[in-house]
């Protein structure tokens, strides 16, 4: 009897332990997973904003290139027509 429980209680120990280093292995590839999906987000949110600057960028300068040739026709509208 005495073995008999002696056994069982070694089946369970040796259960609990191959269960604890299965979720010990989880647990890492979980911790991996989340690195990759952390670096992913990064790589997103760095993406959106290097658009968002080039967008403003693009539109300052193009609202600047417009307002200078718009000045110089005006000026050169303006010189043809004092001439």
């Amino acid at each position: 009897m005495a073995k008999r429980s002696r056994d069982r209680l070694t089946e369970n120990v040796n259960k609990l332990i191959e269960e604890s280093e299965r979720q010990r292995q989880e647990a890492k590839e979980l911790g991996l997973r989340f690195g990759y999906y952390q670096q992913s987000t990064q790589a997103v949110v760095n993406l959106a904003f290097s658009l968002v600057a080039s967008a403003t960028i693009s539109v300052f300068i193009t609202t600047t290139v417009l307002k200078t040739m718009t000045a110089t026709l005006a000026s050169a509208k303006n010189d043809s027509l004092a001439a």
